[in-house]
């Protein structure tokens, strides 16, 4: 090597060597630095770690205090997490289906388990990417932190500044239960909604916050929505709605009438409901639409603002919204309803007033066939006056949410109304004259006839039931009028010669009959599926798998009388039949009168087998009851039968118990 490349190599590593002294030396000073200017790392790594120590045996304390006291125990603590005996009371079940619930693997059926991972979860570092179990479980912590007698300041995090924050923003006041009718158009809806509305100090009710709880669909519907619904194929999951969205949702697209229900609550109380509701929010529990539903799920909010009601427990099994209404009212949680009518309430109401000229004329302004100053009102009080445009007013609503008109048609016609109205200055509307019967008094759910009559097989006596809800001839408080709503129901003989026989055994018998008039056309219908005795070809009784679908219309002349007629198919399987099927073709029709508590129904039904030209039905019918008492009825009916070559008379008495 020559002495040129010796010297060009050992320049070369003297310049290395100085970088690497370089950069050793920032490192080491930049640690230096780091250390000076951050000397609570590992005071916090240790203080940390102290602190984790402490609170783990705090909770570990907690923990053995909660096991002398036997909190798992409590019946609040069974209803903070929903959880029902099970084998006489041996086992516990949460009704709550959602993991993210439970702290605990078997938090769902060990209570005491949940109770202390629920505990040592409190007691839990709080995490800045997670909340703290504190907060989102207020109504566990305010509960445990009482039985426990420990104070915020004790748990390293107190999840009530955020639950104050949100109390302080939404400055609750009064509480309500809200009632809204059936509506027969909506499988979901046919035995009405409750839900819980929550008001704000100085802010109108309408701004108020409704919470309900509900299915999640996600588009179900028809047939498999009921199927769903009924065997607990939907999550269903509590709600905040804002009260007048459900108003306008309700009152005036539905045409359900709505009753508020004050309950009457200590601030303690409306903060215990509060904080459940918190303690529920995004949590899921499987629906069932005749059990676990919209509300018996709000019996768990009421009672745990008040616990001694054990709401949950005393209402079970098949549980309507009705009976939730007639249950608080019952046990003296509210003495106070108000009556908020629906858009068709309050049309019917201005549709009285006014003759049928000036009703022909309103619907005229509403379909663009006339102008609203093409009327002579110099002859027309004020007040009628305003009864017509407040009538064409809601109409035009009415018309733009069934898709009657377009919205380019509604607006020119609503402005014109609204300024015909506006001239008339300050003119009160007449207020609703007839308010329906409140729900709280309607008659209960379980019904059990005893009956004796006469039919084409002899003398018998007999008993039927039903497990809900209402049918055509009770008194229609809280129900539609003259609809009926029977599930599960069957019908049991014992004829003079010991012979027993399944009359018949329904899933559902549904009869809606909304009135159609010059203002509505409404679509009455039945559905009936069960199992029912019927003839074959032999005339031989045999039970039969039956399913009834009719569709037609009801029209009401006067007050008390209401008439209708279907058509439609009737049929009946059973594979002992020669087609396996027994098809029916052809209608019904009759009327209802009712007199205060007496009503009456006459039917005529003719229907004709294509399969079979000799088999022709007719069955001329007539009905009475008399709703003696809330519960308590006396029922009556005739029919003259025609089937195949037979002609019979059918003859029944009942006494009817709702329980």
């Amino acid at each position: 090597m020559s002495e040129k490349s010796l010297y060009k190599k050992r320049f070369s590593f003297t310049i290395l060597s100085f970088f690497v002294l370089l950069i050793s030396q920032t490192l080491q000073v930049s640690a230096q630095d780091y250390n000076t200017n951050h000397p609570d790392i590992d005071f916090t790594r240790k203080e940390f770690a102290r602190l984790e120590q402490k609170y783990h045996k705090t909770a570990e304390e907690a923990i053995q205090k909660a096991r002398e006291l036997e909190l798992y125990k409590d019946p609040y603590w069974h209803t903070l997490i929903h959880y029902k005996p099970l084998d006489c009371g041996s086992f516990y079940k949460s009704l709550v289906d959602d993991p993210k619930f439970f702290f605990a693997e078997n938090g769902k059926t060990n209570p005491q388990a949940e109770l202390e991972e629920t505990i040592r979860s409190f007691f839990s570092m709080p995490n800045e990417h997670e909340k703290h179990p504190t907060a989102r479980f207020p109504g566990r912590y305010l509960w445990l932190r009482t039985k426990l007698g420990l104070n915020p300041e004790e748990f390293p995090y107190d999840g009530d500044t955020e639950y104050n924050d949100l109390m302080g923003k939404l400055v609750p006041d009064s509480i309500y239960l809200v009632f809204s009718s059936g509506y027969m158009k909506s499988p979901a809806s046919i035995f009405g909604h409750t839900f819980i509305l929550v008001e704000s100090k100085g802010q109108p009710r309408l701004l108020a916050n409704s919470i309900s709880y509900g299915a999640e669909s996600h588009g179900v519907g028809g047939i498999m929505y009921g199927i769903l619904g009924l065997f607990g194929g939907f999550y269903g999951y509590y709600g905040f709605t804002p009260y007048y969205d459900r108003i306008r949702k309700y009152t005036a697209i539905d045409m359900r009438d709505m009753w508020e229900y004050k309950l009457d609550f200590t601030d303690e109380e409306k903060d215990r409901m509060l904080r459940h509701i918190i303690d529920m929010q995004g949590i899921y529990s499987r629906y069932y639409f005749v059990t676990e539903n919209c509300s018996y799920n709000l019996l768990f909010l009421i009672e745990a603002a008040k616990p001694e009601t054990q709401a949950s427990s005393r209402l079970s099994g098949a549980v309507e919204p009705i009976a939730t209404v007639k249950f608080i009212h019952d046990i003296g949680l509210t003495n106070q309803a108000v009556y908020r009518p629906s858009a068709y309430a309050q049309i019917e109401n201005y549709k009285k007033q006014l003759s049928n000229k000036e009703n022909k004329f309103v619907r005229e302004v509403c379909f663009g066939k006339k102008t609203t100053a093409d009327y002579d009102f110099s002859k027309l009080p004020k007040e009628k006056q305003a009864a017509m445009w407040d009538l064409a007013a809601l109409y035009l609503q009415h018309l733009l949410s069934e898709e009657k008109i377009a919205l380019e048609e509604y607006r020119p016609r609503y402005v014109a109304v609204l300024s015909a109205r506006g001239k008339l200055g300050k003119v009160k509307s007449t207020e609703i004259e007839e308010i329906p019967d409140a729900p709280h008094i309607s008659h209960d759910s379980k019904l059990l006839a005893i009956s004796g009559g006469k039919s084409l097989q002899g003398n018998y006596a007999g008993a039927s039931w039903h497990l809900t809800a209402h049918n055509q001839l009770e008194r229609p408080a809280g129900y539609s009028e003259n609809s009926q709503l029977e599930f599960f129901s069957a019908e049991v003989r014992r004829y003079s010669d010991d012979r027993w026989e399944l009359k018949k055994a329904y899933f559902a018998d549904i009869i809606s009959l909304p009135s159609s008039d010059t203002y509505f056309c409404n679509t009455a219908f039945q559905f009936v599926l069960g199992a029912e005795q019927n003839a074959n070809e032999k005339e031989e009784n045999e039970l039969a798998l039956r399913l009834k679908v009719c569709g037609g219309y009801s029209i009401k002349p006067s007050e008390h009388i209401q008439l209708y007629i279907m058509l439609g198919p009737d049929s009946y399987f059973n594979p002992n039949y020669e087609y396996k099927t027994d098809l029916l073709l052809g209608g019904q029709a009759g009327f209802i009168t009712t007199f205060g508590n007496w009503k009456n129904k006459m039917e005529s039904q003719l229907f004709q087998s294509p399969l079979d030209k000799d088999h022709l039905r007719a069955v001329f019918s007539v009905q009475e009851q008399l709703n003696i008492k809330r519960n308590l009825s006396l029922a009556a009916s005739y029919s003259y039968n025609m089937d195949y070559e037979n002609r019979w008379h059918d003859l029944n008495f009942s006494i009817n118990i709702n329980y």
